[in-house]
């Protein structure tokens, strides 16, 4: 696969302009959030965490972001996949910079599996590095080490083990289709064009949400557009993905180009939700992924009053003369149009539903079928739609195991009522399950005020070191969907090898205090993920001794909600919920 084409960059390329140091402070921090969870924190040169590290399907394509210190010149790296895995394209963004660099690929002879990723010239200084990956059929635990390759003395390159990292993922079953459809450009070359007299007021005098499902491995593309690339016209959203696979939404106003971004990457090829909602009476624009608030500007009365350009799905429709970059590779599904700024609250309600009556205040295109006419400013030739596997249903939350002698008691959460039943299943190696039991709907055992509802099942597992548990949800009319798995170390005597007890207090406002237990001296990460399966902070990440630990976790900024930690050793992968409340 090539790189995307380049034109010459727009001027949004260009670093953010803050207009207050409150702004400034703001984005400071969510840089130091995306340094916990992609770039490295020690000063050796290393590679550090990979992202994402949670959970993947199998047979789809993703992008992995690992950063690069630039201690020392890179000149490549290795990976080593499982079987029926594939490194597809490799490239480098250097630090502060949006231009990629591409590696060139090829498989290793020597050892099975290992692909190697060559610098087409030298790394030298902090990059992040993106190696997109096809994932391979088997289920469930995978771990890969990826070594930076650096050249000796005698010219030859050599792969550095010490500074490794390891890629933990669990793999799950491929998502079935939901039998509906999204907006993907394919080979076509034509957009969806949509009329601006059909939809909500978009300047900054007007109160409005836009809001999709989007999922895309695509670098420096645009999603959806109302600028036509020239510097002078202004224009009030544009959606961008940039070369380090973060979404950025631009606005622009006399003599500027001011933007919210992401702090993770959202090119990394899962489906995430994305909202922006503009409050003019709060002279406040907000950007939500996953639910979550990300970053948000001060608008002013006048940007982009005059604007009235068609807006366009899939790319950006350039004039002459204006800056061009790829149009959209990924798939767009449920496009939302709201006449008013919606809530965190109601972002959060509805992202799941699949709406089809008609709602005053809302155009949506939900794709199953083809806009209509009256919708598009101009109707195009060739099918710009795809099958979809997106899907509405809440996924499994708070996943854990209590041991109780001979007995396991699991226990799981979930906001999804549209669940006929849940399967627990059972495995001794992580890769073949069996269905041990089944739990319905009505036999919650609790039920939060916001809707969340808590099961369990206990079971009495053969003897063995070693369990894996995970959760099937059975639905009506969709799909099943599989839950990540649990993974439950016993001793000799038949206790956990580790257990989380719990986090005080909790809920937090602050900081809380996370207690857990270890029965024998073991390598430990101890890790904090939102909702969306993003890794916000990395407590632990070296071996402890056997006995009680209790480390504390401070919140800074981040929003109130619900986040899980994870308990992660070579015996056990534990997860407890956390609830933090501002």
């Amino acid at each position: 696969m090539s790189l995307p084409r380049r034109g010459s960059h727009p001027p949004h390329f260009l670093p953010l302009r803050r207009s207050t140091t409150l702004r400034l402070t703001r984005a400071l921090l969510y840089v130091a959030l995306f340094g916990i969870a992609v770039l490295p924190v020690s000063v050796n040169a290393q590679f550090g965490t990979v992202y994402p590290s949670e959970r993947i399907q199998a047979g789809q394509r993703i992008n992995a972001f690992v950063a690069w210190e630039g201690i020392w010149a890179l000149e490549g790296l290795s990976m080593d996949l499982p079987a029926g895995w594939r490194l597809v394209e490799a490239s480098a963004v250097r630090r502060g910079s949006n231009t990629r660099v591409p590696l060139r690929l090829r498989e290793s002879s020597m050892v099975a599996g290992r692909h190697l990723a060559y610098a087409v010239r030298t790394i030298r200084g902090p990059h992040l590095l993106i190696l997109e990956v096809t994932v391979g059929s088997s289920v469930g635990a995978a771990s890969i080490d990826i070594m930076p390759m650096r050249r000796r003395a005698d010219d030859r390159l050599m792969l550095t083990t010490s500074r490794k990292a390891t890629w933990s993922v669990v793999v799950a079953e491929a998502a079935a289709s939901r039998g509906g459809k999204a907006f993907r450009r394919g080979n076509v070359d034509e957009l969806y064009v949509l009329d601006r007299r059909v939809l909500p007021g978009l300047d900054a005098r007007s109160p409005y949400t836009v809001e999709a499902w989007i999922k895309t491995t695509g670098l420096e593309e645009v999603v959806l557009s109302t600028w036509n690339g020239r510097d002078e016209q202004v224009y009030p959203l544009e959606w961008l993905v940039d070369a380090r696979g973060r979404l950025v939404v631009y606005r622009g106003e006399p003599g500027e180009h001011v933007g919210m971004r992401t702090s993770n990457p959202v090119a990394d090829g899962r489906w995430h939700h994305v909202a922006v909602s503009q409050n003019p009476s709060r002279g406040r624009v907000r950007l939500f992924v996953d639910g979550n608030v990300v970053d948000s500007l001060r608008t002013s009365s006048s940007g982009a009053a005059n604007n009235t350009l068609s807006l366009t799905v899939g790319g950006r429709r350039a004039a002459s003369g204006g800056s061009r970059v790829e149009e959209f590779s990924g798939y767009i599904d449920e496009l939302r149009f709201w006449g008013r700024a919606r809530s965190r609250d109601e972002i959060r309600y509805t992202m799941r539903q699949q709406i089809t009556d008609p709602v005053e205040g809302l155009l949506r295109l939900g794709f199953d079928t083809e806009p209509s006419p009256s919708i598009l400013r101009e109707v195009p030739r060739g099918d710009l739609l795809a099958r979809s596997d997106l899907s509405f249903s809440y996924p499994i939350e708070a996943l854990s195991a209590d041991v109780d002698g001979t007995a396991v008691r699991i226990t799981w959460e979930t906001k999804d009522r549209q669940n006929d039943r849940f399967s627990v299943e059972r495995s001794a190696d992580g890769r073949s399950y069996e269905s041990i039991g089944t739990v319905l709907l009505r036999d919650r055992i609790a039920e939060a005020a916001d809707g969340t509802m808590r099961f369990s099942f206990t079971d009495v597992p053969p003897e063995g070191p070693l369990h894996y548990y995970r959760i099937r949800q059975h639905f009506t009319d969709a799909p099943e969907r599989v839950s990540a798995a649990l993974k439950l170390g016993l001793g000799d005597d038949g206790a956990p090898l580790a257990a989380i007890e719990g986090n005080s207090p909790n809920p937090f406002s602050g900081s809380t205090t996370i207690n857990f237990t270890l029965q024998q001296a073991s390598a430990v990460r101890l890790s904090v993920w939102d909702v969306s399966g993003g890794r916000v902070a990395v407590l632990v990440d070296n071996p402890l001794r056997a006995g009680r630990h209790s480390i504390r976790f401070d919140a800074g900024d981040l929003p109130s909600g619900i986040y899980f930690v994870q308990l992660q050793t070579p015996e056990a992968r534990l997860t407890h919920k956390l609830t933090l409340t501002r």
